[in-house]
């Protein structure tokens, strides 16, 4: 099964607090005005919508590998340069962007308690890696994701190093994050 409801008598909807209010802020007419002129809002954004799916996926649902690998599609997919620009220029394609890295989180965060050890390292670091290596792009003001590239894209290059450098906050204030949680596991 790729997907299924945690029971448990204990559960309470407490929980969902958090990804609401992530929700909240990355889902409302205001800052989605702003996400056509600024990637970086943008791409702060995304981490919003997914890491939200993530939480939920986590407190209250189990996955496996499968419901892992599903849920890496779509933020794989959205930020390939095409779809990052259709993403960021068309609101038809945001709603779509927004819904699929909800439910890709929610997949991806369903499985973290399930999956082995070594795989959720191996993933965190080609999260990192993956991420890193965009926020360069984005740094270098390279035209692969700007409107040099997709006359569509709302993007000049000279608007990505900013999106590159928030990129590299947001992705250490998580790492952070998930060392300390490690490290407390640890200590107890």
């Amino acid at each position: 099964m790729i997907l299924s409801l945690i029971k448990n008598e204990n559960t309470t909807f407490k929980p969902l607090i958090l990804p609401i209010v992530l929700l909240a802020i990355a889902v409302n007419p205001y800052t989605e005005s702003l996400e056509f002129h600024y990637p970086a809002i943008y791409m702060i954004s995304h981490y919003l919508v997914y890491f939200s799916g993530i939480f939920v996926g986590y407190k209250y649902f189990k996955g496996d590998e499968i419901s892992l690998a599903l849920g890496l599609i779509p933020p794989i997919l959205w930020h390939l340069p095409y779809f990052f620009a259709l993403g960021a220029a068309f609101t038809t394609y945001r709603v779509i962007l927004e819904i699929t890295l909800l439910i890709g989180g929610i997949l991806a965060g369903s499985s973290i308690k399930y999956v082995k050890f070594y795989l959720k390292v191996t993933l965190f670091a080609l999260w990192m890696l993956g991420d890193s290596a965009l926020a360069i792009i984005f740094i270098v003001s390279s035209p692969i994701y700007s409107n040099v590239a997709y006359n569509f894209s709302p993007y000049p290059p000279s608007s990505l190093p900013i999106a590159g450098v928030t990129m590299f906050i947001a992705m250490n204030v998580f790492l952070g994050y998930v060392i300390a949680k490690y490290i407390k596991g640890i200590v107890g």
